[in-house]
């Protein structure tokens, strides 16, 4: 499967009673409008970066409430000091 291109990644999340559903995590033009701001570097949506970020952010999540998103939908907003040092390293691999 061709990594996404339009910021919007699908992950598989399974519950403790093995309960499957696919929840998306969008990355809001915010969020990459602020590492371009942050570490004038643009990142595409295609790159693993955004893929770990959106992970990151639904892990979070999940692990938090102890549930599924609502609609099994997760936008990220804002991006955290460490995940803008990480694009900084990762705009260096590229």
């Amino acid at each position: 499967m061709p990594p996404p291109m339009a910021g919007n990644y699908p992950f598989l999340v399974r519950n403790p009673q093995s309960l499957e559903r696919v929840v998306a995590v969008e990355i809001a033009d915010d969020a990459v409008m602020q590492i371009e701001l942050q570490t004038r570097l643009r990142i595409l949506l295609s790159s693993s970066f955004w893929i770990c970020c959106a992970e990151r952010h639904l892990a979070t999540y999940v692990y938090e409430k102890d549930d599924y998103p609502p609609g099994d939908r997760l936008r990220v907003e804002q991006l955290s000091a460490e995940e803008c040092m990480s694009a900084i390293r990762w705009g260096r691999l590229q």
